[in-house]
């Protein structure tokens, strides 16, 4: 009986270690990878220092995506990082670009899925130490993709919102 239970027991460590596993050198491959192209426009986007948003960035931006200049997955992966950031103002632009990339550029609302964005924009919300404005924000924005017809196909976003 106890053989069984120490099998067990090794095969939840196996696979927990393979997960643990994954996870490091995902994020080691991103630490040594440095910058991607997709980051530094992301960055120059939601810096903090910028009081509103750079709309003719934000609008490049998805003119890029849209022209494949640009890999909206990795715009999605740079932007869900600035988001669960604790910038107020980069968390304000980031969510202003998302918002720009999301009605501008066909298929990025399915890495929004993917990329899990949107749970972290619910842990955001949910962090009693986020911004007011910004928890506010991803509400609206939340709200907007759960009422959306056009995102209808995904219902990962009305899902959320109620």
């Amino acid at each position: 009986m106890e053989k069984i239970k120490l099998v067990e027991w090794g095969e939840k460590l196996k696979t927990s270690g393979a997960q643990i596993s994954k996870m490091f050198s995902g994020k080691m491959k991103e630490i040594l990878q440095g910058p991607t192209p997709e980051s530094k426009m992301v960055d120059q986007a939601t810096f903090e220092t910028l009081e509103e948003a750079n709309w003719g960035m934000n609008m490049r931006i998805c003119s890029m995506i849209n022209s494949e200049e640009l890999n909206g997955t990795e715009i999605v992966r740079a932007i869900k990082s600035k988001i669960s950031g604790k910038n107020v103002a980069s968390q304000r632009l980031s969510l202003e670009l998302l918002e720009a990339c999301t009605m501008n550029c066909a298929k990025v609302a399915s890495k929004v899925v993917s990329e899990k964005v949107l749970e972290e924009m619910v842990k955001m919300i949910e962090n009693p130490i986020t911004h007011h404005s910004d928890r506010k924000s991803a509400l609206q924005l939340i709200r907007a993709w759960g009422q959306s017809e056009d995102l209808a196909y995904l219902p990962v976003f009305r899902q959320t919102y109620l």
